[in-house]
């Protein structure tokens, strides 16, 4: 081999190992539960998170529905919203860095129309620093910190169907908008 070869060969070698070592894994598609491979998504707001949410299932496996029935779940996303807050002031007043909140709730009925898995909060944030020589590139960087929140919170929510969408829990699906009950009384 030549020099330049065996250089190229060890820096992809200590790179695999050091992305390895680091915790940096390939997100593999996730198989859900039987009851959840027929979906229909209804998701308020950002059309973003429906894309995203879309995405996510079919590459798991999932059939997308145009419309609820017998024999296919509802992932209902009733909260979908945004929140950019200043965190830190600079000279004269000026805001140098926000934070980017992003807040959605999801509740899945299973396919007889019972809740399958009750209502959830994901909350994310990311922070950002703004330069006032650089507005059009924080309107930018702030949405691909929003693309970004997007992207984690559909994982999010995968990993959350996964681990809990084996059985019906709860109430049936007319109910789930009450009040919850006292520990113990069901």
């Amino acid at each position: 081999m030549k020099l330049p070869m065996v250089r190229s060969l060890v820096v992809l070698v200590l790179g695999a190992l050091l992305l390895a070592g680091c915790g940096f894994h390939l997100r593999r598609s996730v198989r859900l539960a039987p009851t959840l491979q027929r979906m229909h998504l209804q998701v308020s707001g950002d059309n973003a998170l429906t894309r995203q949410l879309a995405t996510t299932l079919r590459l798991s496996g999932v059939t997308l529905e145009d419309h609820g029935g017998p024999g296919i779940a509802v992932l209902r996303v009733p909260v979908n919203s945004f929140d950019t807050q200043a965190l830190t002031l600079s000279g004269f007043a000026s805001v140098s860095e926000y934070v980017v909140y992003y807040r959605v709730e999801f509740e899945v009925l299973g396919t007889n129309g019972k809740l399958l898995i009750p209502l959830q909060t994901i909350r994310m944030s990311r922070n950002f620093t703004f330069n006032q020589a650089q507005v059009i590139g924080s309107a930018g960087q702030q949405e691909q910190i929003q693309r970004g929140l997007i992207d984690d919170t559909a994982q999010a929510i995968l990993m959350r169907l996964r681990a809990q969408g084996g059985g019906v829990v709860g109430k049936p699906a007319a109910a789930s908008s009450a009040a919850p009950l006292a520990p113990g009384h069901h």
